[in-house]
C-alpha cells in the first residue's frame, strides 16, 4: 500500500502519510489513526507499559534520606 492509498483509507492527506514515515511532526490523532488502521495500537500499548513499569520500579528502589528535624528554638 502506498502513501496515497493509506491517505485516503484513514482520511488523511499523503503529505501527512510522509511527514510520519520521516519523523516530521503530526497530530496525535493522525498517528493515531494510521496506527489503528495498521493494527498497531496494541504493539504501542505493550511498549508505553514496559517503559512505565520499568520508570516505577527505577522510583521504588530510591530510598529517600530521612528528614532531620529542625528545633524549635529561634
Amino acid at each position: 500500500m502506498d502513501q496515497a492509498e493509506l491517505g485516503k483509507r484513514v482520511g488523511l492527506g499523503r503529505n501527512t502519510i510522509s511527514a510520519l514515515e520521516n519523523g516530521k511532526n503530526v497530530s496525535a490523532e493522525s498517528l493515531f489513526l494510521v496506527l489503528q488502521h495498521l493494527d498497531l495500537i496494541d504493539s504501542l500499548q505493550a511498549v508505553i507499559d514496559s517503559e512505565l513499569d520499568g520508570l516505577t520500579s527505577n522510583l521504588s528502589r530510591k530510598s529517600r534520606k530521612q528528614e532531620q528535624e529542625l528545633d524549635n528554638d529561634f
